[in-house]
């Protein structure tokens, strides 16, 4: 039975005191019970003090878990002060946990006071069923306690630390019976992002893990004590001790797509709410519910990986917006590259009020200062270029991938570097790069780009609230993959894109500058995409069968804003799917489920 080390370990230095006390306690219950029930000529005095000894030592164990209490305040309180910086989430723990000598004795002072009542007040012919109930009630009490710890690893999760964050680990079984794992990674007690471990070995009770950065997980497994003690062990050999702690599942309701609903998924219209988005039902825009039914229900299923949040619109109206694991429409989220798409605006938004002649304007003439300095090849470079992603500039696979800076100094690292192919044909996925568009902004509007997009994009559009200090430096915003909107606020970006640069009637970007966005200019990638200005293309096949023409913004994780400009169709989604390899999974989902279910546009 783990309930006793358990308690004991989590109660301190008081911990066996209070179990010596408890042990008392029943004791002395059995031996009154007992003795009353026998009635072998014993006073009613005599009774009395048994039971007044019952009480007493009841008394005593609620008095010792204050102390208790106060004890590991005290000591809880003198390493918080002392602290340079430390987690709320650890904090938190800590005030719990404090309370627990306190429930300890005030547990045997109940059943103390509950004794002492019956054996005071119930007829004599009930104290040999009481000498029975007794040891029933303490044997079930201890049965269900137990179990409240797991019977293996893939009861319930293991729960650890890190800083801010907090990270619960999940045990399974693969189709071929083998060990598996998935980590949950929480913020806010909000789920933010999966990751599957890549290797699970588990030997009795040593467990062994790696997960797909390279980081390993080595500790021994005490089911009894709810506790495995191990460590991180990074890639370059560095560690840290992280113990995992068994916690019930159902402590973490957002760990499940929809959280407290029961059955299948019922479609229902979004809520109209005072931003403008006018709403309606999926059959008025010619699109059944029943495939938005569907979707859903994959995407609950885990098909599409881990998603957020997940909106349809048609017909410049919501049909459908859902989100799960506990997120909501108030929800600031990271969209990641989508912020590529983004920037793209803001250029045509500044050629547009005739603050950059155009495309063709060499980049150099943005960066003065730096001129000097650039790299080989700079000289014939141009803005388009780098809007396509065709720099061609000698970044390694992995500097291109994993470097990501703003402002002066990152901007004149970018400049150093020398021009390797061929610029305009070269097509390279360059995270650096984008981030020039900063300085490019700022040279040309003499506005940070935070500062312009709220004047040029945001305020015409009704955006009111993001986030977009990521990363900022020296006030150059992040340009390449920082900003955070609500999916609403995507969703009004995907329209205004579809409808040419309109928004609800109102021009906001000129629509040739949108066209030659969203048209692909480059072939990108391995899977037939394209590439526009910092927007992506692609055909996809259509409910009829024949290739209907895609655009996207992408941003890791899945995040998207998804255009299928024949069919009217917009659809945003916001995930988690970093680590797990299913970025692009809820493309098969809507390709199997929703787009069958469009009818195409009459127009």
């Amino acid at each position: 039975m783990s309930l006793m080390p358990s308690l004991v370990r989590l109660s301190g230095p008081f911990g066996p005191a209070l179990v010596l006390l408890g042990a008392v306690v029943l004791l002395l219950s059995f031996r009154a019970a007992w003795t009353a029930a026998r009635g072998s000529g014993s006073s009613g005095s005599a009774l009395r003090g048994q039971t007044n000894a019952i009480l007493f030592w009841g008394g005593a164990s609620a008095v010792l878990g204050f102390l208790g209490q106060c004890q590991g305040s005290y000591i809880a309180l003198s390493v918080i002060l002392a602290a340079p910086e430390i987690s709320p989430q650890v904090v938190a723990q800590g005030f719990v946990i404090s309370f627990l000598p306190t429930l300890f004795g005030l547990g045997i002072l109940t059943f103390a006071v509950v004794v002492w009542a019956s054996l005071r007040f119930l007829p004599r012919k009930s104290y040999g069923l009481l000498a029975v109930i007794l040891p029933l009630m303490v044997w079930s009490g201890c049965q269900t306690k137990a179990q409240e710890g797991p019977g293996d690893l893939a009861q319930g999760v293991w729960k650890m630390e890190a800083g801010g964050d907090l990270f619960l680990w999940e045990f399974g079984s693969d189709a071929d019976g083998s060990p598996s794992c998935l980590v949950h990674n929480l913020l806010g007690g909000l789920k933010f992002i999966e990751t599957p471990c890549a290797d699970v070995r588990l030997e009795g009770t040593s467990l062994a893990l790696e997960m797909p950065n390279g980081v390993r997980y080595e500790g021994r497994v005490d089911l009894d004590g709810r506790l495995i003690e191990g460590s991180l062990i990074y890639p370059d050999g560095s560690g840290m001790e992280a113990p995992l702690r068994w916690v019930p599942k159902r402590d973490f309701p957002t760990l499940q797509p929809r959280p407290g609903a029961e059955g299948r998924y019922a479609y229902r219209v979004p809520e109209l709410r005072e931003d403008g988005w006018p709403v309606a039902h999926a059959s008025e825009e010619g699109v059944e519910a029943e495939a938005l039914e569907r979707t859903v229900e994959a995407i609950t299923r885990g098909e599409a990986g881990f998603l957020k949040s997940f909106l349809v619109l048609r017909g410049g109206a919501l049909l459908l917006e859902e989100y799960f694991h506990g997120y909501g429409p108030d929800e600031l989220f990271p969209i990641q590259s989508c912020t590529k798409s983004v920037s793209s605006l803001l250029v045509g938004l500044a050629i547009q009020e005739g603050r950059i002649p155009g495309v063709d304007e060499p980049l150099l003439d943005f960066f003065p200062e730096e001129r000097e300095e650039a790299g080989s090849g700079w000289e014939a470079l141009t803005l388009e270029q780098l809007l396509t992603m065709s720099l061609a500039l000698d970044w390694t696979p992995d500097e291109a991938e994993n470097l990501n800076r703003t402002g002066p100094e990152a901007f004149r690292k970018i400049l150093a570097r020398n021009v390797a192919g061929q610029p305009g044909r070269d097509w390279a996925y360059v995270n650096m790069n984008v981030n020039l568009l900063a300085g490019v902004l700022r040279q040309a509007t003499g506005e940070q780009a935070e500062a312009f997009a709220k004047r040029a994009l945001f305020g015409p559009l009704g955006i009111t609230e993001w986030d977009w200090e990521y990363g900022k430096t020296g006030g150059f915003n992040l340009m390449s993959g920082s900003l955070r909107l609500r999916v609403r606020d995507m969703a009004r970006i995907g329209a205004m894109v579809l409808a040419g640069g309109e928004w609800q009637g109102h021009r906001v970007v000129e629509e040739g500058w949108v066209r030659r966005s969203i048209t692909p200019h480059l072939p990108a990638g391995s899977g037939g995409e394209g590439y526009g200005y910092l927007w992506w293309t692609m055909q996809i096949p259509g409910p009829d069968g024949r290739l209907l023409d895609a655009v996207f913004a992408n941003g890791w994780g899945s995040q998207f804003i998804i255009l299928v400009p024949e069919l009217d169709l917009v659809v945003v989604t916001t995930g988690g799917n970093q680590e797990n390899g299913k970025h692009l999974a809820i493309g098969e989902v809507l390709m199997r489920e929703l787009l069958p279910g469009v009818r195409r546009s009459s127009s």
